[in-house]
C-alpha cells in the first residue's frame, strides 16, 4: 500500500483490538495496516504516546471500512467536539509525568487524552484511547 493516501478509521487501546478490526477488514477484501505495529509489539504502553493503535485503509475505502467495523460514519476525523461537533480535533502530546510513566512503563498511567477543537477552540478529555465515537 506505499504510495497509497491512508486514513484512520479506528483507534484502539490494545494491539489485540486493532488487529481483529484489521481481519475483519481484511476478510472483506478492504487493505488494512497498523502503521505503528512494530513499535507496539515491543512494548504496548506506547500506545498513548502514539494516539492509540490506530488501523489505517484507504482513502477509497474509509465509509466501507467504518461501516464493516460497525462505526457510525464521519465527514472527517475520528473524533468529534462535544462541543460544537466539528470534526477538526487534535490530540495533545502527552505531558511530562506521563511521558515518562509510558517510558518506564509504570502501571498507573490512566490513558486519558485531552483534545483540543480548532473550530470552537475549547478542550476536552477523551477518556478512553480506543473510542470511536
Amino acid at each position: 500500500m506505499a504510495g497509497t493516501a491512508m486514513r484512520n478509521v479506528a483507534t484502539f487501546t490494545t494491539p489485540d483490538e486493532a488487529r481483529l478490526a484489521v481481519s475483519r477488514l481484511e476478510s472483506a477484501g478492504i487493505g488494512a495496516v497498523i502503521p505503528d505495529d512494530l513499535t507496539l509489539s515491543q512494548n504496548y504502553v506506547f500506545a498513548p504516546a502514539l494516539g492509540g493503535v490506530r488501523v489505517q485503509v484507504r482513502d477509497e475505502d474509509l465509509e466501507d471500512s467504518r461501516t464493516i467495523l460497525g462505526l457510525t460514519p464521519l465527514a472527517s476525523g475520528v473524533l468529534h467536539c462535544p462541543h460544537c461537533h466539528s470534526t477538526d480535533v487534535g490530540v495533545r502530546p502527552l505531558g511530562g509525568m506521563q511521558a515518562i510513566a509510558v517510558t518506564l512503563n509504570l502501571p498507573w498511567f490512566s490513558g486519558k487524552i485531552t483534545a483540543d477543537c480548532r473550530a470552537c477552540h475549547r478542550s476536552f478529555d477523551v477518556s478512553r484511547v480506543g473510542r470511536r465515537d
